[in-house]
């Protein structure tokens, strides 16, 4: 368990490089906006692919965020 203290110093500071944090922030916009873009006509015949691609990218963005969390813990040795 964390004390306070910790928890107050980690709560301002961004997490990964800026280059992961663009990464995360596209992966979760882009598999929100997939199913809305799944619903227009043009793509009735295909709504599985846009849902199943939505799906691999909101588990590619948290996986991503994992492996940054991890990353940063061991480095600062919790």
């Amino acid at each position: 368990m964390h004390s306070e203290d910790d928890v107050q110093a980690t709560a301002g500071k961004p997490h990964g490089t800026a280059r992961e944090r663009a990464c995360i922030a596209a992966m979760v916009l882009l598999g929100g906006m997939l199913p809305v873009v799944a619903k227009l006509p043009l793509f009735q015949d295909a709504v599985w692919v846009f849902w199943l691609a939505a799906l691999a990218l909101m588990l590619g963005a948290l996986a991503l965020v994992v492996r940054v969390t991890w990353r940063e813990r061991r480095s600062s040795g919790h």
